[in-house]
Order: C-alpha cells, then structure tokens, then sequence
C-alpha cells in the first residue's frame, strides 16, 4: 500500500480527512495527531507498513479510532510491529556509535567478565553479546523514577543510564546492571511472534542467583532517591570526604563508602 492507499482507507475507517506519510523511524513507527479545528489526521507511519497484510491495516484504524481500549486491535499491531522490527534491524542493522569507556567504567570490561563468568553459557563468543553503549548523557524530567538500563530486543542494543558511571557508583553494582539487561538478551525470545515475557519466573529465577543480587538490590534502594537528583541535575552524587581524599576513580574507596552505609 502506498501513502495515498493508506490515506484512503484510513479515512474511510474515521470518518475523516487522513493524510498519510511514510517515515523511516523506528522508535516511533506509527505517530499520529488531529487537527482540533479541521478534524483532519495527519499519520505517519514507518515504511514497512507498505506491505502490512489486512489484519494490520483493520487495527491501526480501529486503535486510531479507539485508542487502547481496542485490545484486540493493539495486539494484532504490537506482534506485527515488533516482529517486523526484528526482521528490519537484522537486515539493515542501524549505525551506532558505541561508548563503553566512560570516565569511571568500563563496560566492555564489564561486559567480557560476564560472558567469561556469570554467563558463559549463553555468550561462548564476543559475537554473541549484543552491542552495549551507555546511554546519551541529558538531563532527565523524572523525579520518581530512573531506568538504569535497557534492552532493545530488535537491535540487541543495551543501554546503560550514564548516570551510573560516576565515582560515587560501586562497579559491582554497575555490573549487576549490565547483568539483568543481558539476561534480557538471553531470556526474551518470544513464545510466538510479538509475545515475549519480561521478568518472568525464569528472568527471576537466574536473577536472584546472581552473587551480588541482594547486595546490589540494598544499594539501589538506599541510593535511588541521589541518582534520581543526579540524573536530573547532571551533578554526580556527593561521595564522602574520605572517598573524595582517595581519589573519586579509586574503586575500593568507593565500595568501603558503600558498605559503611548498608551495613
């Protein structure tokens, strides 16, 4: 289908005037908003949807019409979409630079530990890790929350949050971070097209075998509320005095910081 096809049977479906683009995002690869005054769409929806069978284009139209209230409409859209993604990231990988070495972590040293180690099972070789990078380094608008890490499922990308690569972060609690992200890229895979389960009982089952899990857990929980601030602020976390005397790289000062806190 071409945007004037998708235009047209859009339309029919809202009632409505639906301009139709074609993009080439993939973070966002149906974007849509309506004119207040016009009534008229505007859609923009990524290039792979050219080829969307039936079942596809009856749900975009029934879930712009309803939002997600339609649920059966928002599955048939979330398997195919995702399902689509994977096949386009595998044959036109994005470019991507990646950033491993930060000012105080390193994470390919990090990352080459647990494919040696914790998970070398399931990463005998470097070319089977995803690719990791920390994250872009801007200030965040959340004051409740912060996502340490992610997993682009259809990239194999992990993201670390550069807020972890600080002297005030003890390098096994940025460890155990890249740990769950790339359990992620182990256990993900999907029952069927579209279905995957995040943080099942196998995810929590592995996870908590991990030898610093409840160690790693505290100091999230004692020091979430200072990396919240610090993400928003862009101003690393204050270590104490007798850290900062050490040297803010000196791992070992950091962890004693660490562990004079919790216990």
């Amino acid at each position: 289908m071409t945007p004037a096809d998708w235009s047209s049977a859009l339309s029919t479906e809202l009632g409505a005037a639906v301009e139709v683009r074609f993009g080439h995002a993939r973070s966002s690869v149906v974007m849509a908003r309506v004119d207040p005054r016009s009534g008229t769409w505007t859609v923009r929806l990524n290039a792979m949807f050219a080829d969307a069978p039936d079942t596809v284009q009856a749900a975009l139209g029934v879930w712009l019409r309803s939002g997600r209230r339609a649920r059966r409409a928002c599955t048939t859209l979330d398997d195919w979409i995702e399902t689509r993604l994977v096949r386009l990231h595998r044959e036109e990988p994005t470019p991507l630079r990646l950033r491993t070495r930060g000012r105080h972590h390193d994470l390919e040293a990090l990352a080459r530990e647990l494919a040696s180690g914790d998970l070398r099972a399931e990463f005998a070789r470097d070319a089977d890790l995803p690719r990791i990078t920390w994250g872009r380094s801007r200030p965040s608008r959340s004051r409740r929350a912060l996502r340490l890490g992610s997993f682009d499922y259809a990239a194999r990308v992990v993201r670390i949050h550069p807020v972890l690569d600080q002297a005030a972060v003890p390098r096994w609690f940025v460890r155990y971070v890249l740990f769950h992200e790339l359990l992620h890229a182990v256990l993900d895979e999907p029952a069927r097209p579209g279905r995957r389960v995040l943080h099942g009982p196998q995810f929590r089952q592995r996870e908590r075998r991990y030898a610093d899990y409840e160690r790693a857990r505290r100091w999230e929980e004692a020091h979430i509320a200072a990396l919240i601030r610090s993400a928003r602020r862009g101003e690393p976390m204050k270590a104490p005095a007798a850290a900062r005397a050490r040297g803010a790289q000196h791992e070992p000062a950091a962890t004693r910081w660490v562990q004079a806190l919790l216990f």
